[in-house]
């Protein structure tokens, strides 16, 4: 991830705290079944496992308990992810092959709260290892994080979501979440089954993202006055397309959403030419595409 240094060190790094909170279903705007999105062909093997490690992490919903297991949140919100709260020792243990003692728990805020919304595995190895474990039925694809490992070495990853995510439960990124961040309900999940619709949306949720925490996508050029300055009018406008999704919500009207979500991603590409246009170095220009990437859900395999 760009916004750290790549190596173990970064990871070692002890957090300050998170407001976290048990995840309210009936909180959550635009909240459905997981268990019926239509992107995800998941056995119910598989369904039921997940179930096993929601239960399983469900008390650690709360940050004192979170903290009491060893958990401390790191990096910051990141939009399509949460915020990851890593158990240091597990990390560092190498290949994990129990479901329900995951390494990283998943906050993001649904509803005001900042909600537990999944959890993640994760181990260094290197490169050169490709086997994965098979925590789950079918075997979900890991992805992989090699600017955060050691020279030769990567990070490599497993996400499990615990609320709905239009590519599955395993998807490395979710892009409901700056939705319900900004009171938003998801987008309509069967739409996502289109390419360009979906383009739209992960586009869309980055744009509003910027109104979650405007240090949440690159923070260092955030710290940048000329950076600052370039984004704040899209920042505006993306402000301003709020009241066209919550009416276009309240009323149903998918034409209305989409020309919404047309404006949003619009925004949203001007802010990332800005950010392009900040790099300073060939090198920095390489590693904001890859991290921007990377939030739109092209992760490493």
């Amino acid at each position: 991830m760009i916004r750290s240094v790549c190596s173990i060190a970064v990871l070692t790094l002890a957090a300050t705290s998170l407001s976290a909170q048990k995840p309210t279903m009936a909180s959550m705007p635009g909240m459905h079944d997981m268990h019926h999105e239509p992107n995800a062909a998941v056995s119910a093997t598989a369904r039921r496992q997940i179930d096993s490690v929601a239960k399983a992490i469900g008390p650690l919903g709360a940050p004192n308990a979170a903290t009491n297991s060893g958990f401390q949140p790191m990096f910051g919100w990141i939009p399509t992810m949460g915020v990851h709260w890593v158990a240091r020792g597990q990390l560092l243990n190498g290949r994990q092959g129990n479901t329900t003692t995951p390494s990283q728990l998943m906050f993001s805020k649904i509803g005001g709260r900042d909600s537990l919304v999944g959890a993640a595995y994760g181990y260094f190895t290197a490169t050169a290892d490709t086997v994965r474990p098979a925590l789950f039925d079918g075997a979900p694809a890991w992805h992989e994080h090699p600017d955060l490992a050691p020279m030769g070495g990567t990070l490599v990853m497993l996400h499990v979501w615990f609320v709905p995510s239009p590519d599955g439960p395993f998807a490395g990124t979710n892009p409901n979440l700056p939705f319900w961040a900004v009171g938003l309900a998801a987008p309509d999940s069967v739409r996502m089954r289109d390419s360009a619709f979906k383009a739209r949306v992960y586009r869309a949720s980055l744009a509003l993202a910027e109104l979650v925490d405007s240090t949440s996508v690159l923070s260092r050029l955030e710290r940048r006055p000329d950076v600052r300055a370039a984004v704040a009018p899209y920042r505006d406008s993306i402000r301003a397309v709020l009241p066209e999704f919550l009416a276009a919500q309240k009323v149903k009207d998918a034409a209305r959403w989409d020309r919404a979500a047309t404006k949003a991603a619009a925004q949203w590409d001007a802010i990332y030419s800005a950010y392009l246009a900040s790099a300073r170095t060939a090198d920095g220009k390489q590693r904001i595409e890859r991290y921007v990437a990377m939030l739109l859900g092209r992760h490493e395999h």
